[in-house]
């Protein structure tokens, strides 16, 4: 009998893992993306991680675009978003907006902050920093 209900886990967890399945144990993490620019520009932003493409959003002045997920299992989870502003959107910055190695809270919280001296960067509530300049150096690495 014990070895039915070992195997029967280990089988659940095989098919869970090779479905794509998150464990969303604890909670979820969170991103948000906010558009602080001036003069009525609109922040257009792209993200995806390896398992999912969330799509382009446009924002207008004031608006934010939030995301959840559960970290994967292994805690490899990682989004990357890009972000273009200007006029015909020619201003851009590609950067990791999402690492599973960056918090220890167990809901963690990512905001990115369009300005118009660069992007902004706050984890778990803590004072938002410059962490980009836009057209700086296109690194996928925080």
């Amino acid at each position: 009998m014990k070895n039915l209900i070992i195997f029967t886990i280990l089988l659940g967890l095989c098919i869970g893992l090779s479905n794509g399945f998150h464990v969303h144990m604890i909670g979820e993490s969170k991103v948000v993306i906010s558009n602080q620019l001036e003069h009525n520009k609109l922040l257009k932003v792209h993200c995806n991680s390896g398992d999912d493409d969330l799509g382009e959003k446009i924002l207008k002045i004031g608006e934010d675009y939030k995301f959840t997920f559960g970290d994967n299992l292994w805690q490899t989870t990682r989004f990357s978003c890009k972000m273009d502003q200007g006029p015909n959107f020619k201003h851009h910055q590609e950067f990791v907006a999402y690492e599973s190695s960056w918090s220890k809270a167990l809901e963690a919280s990512c905001k990115w902050i369009a300005r118009e001296d660069g992007i902004y960067f706050s984890l778990d509530g803590s004072p938002p920093a410059n962490r980009y300049m836009w057209d700086g150096p296109h690194f996928l690495k925080n």
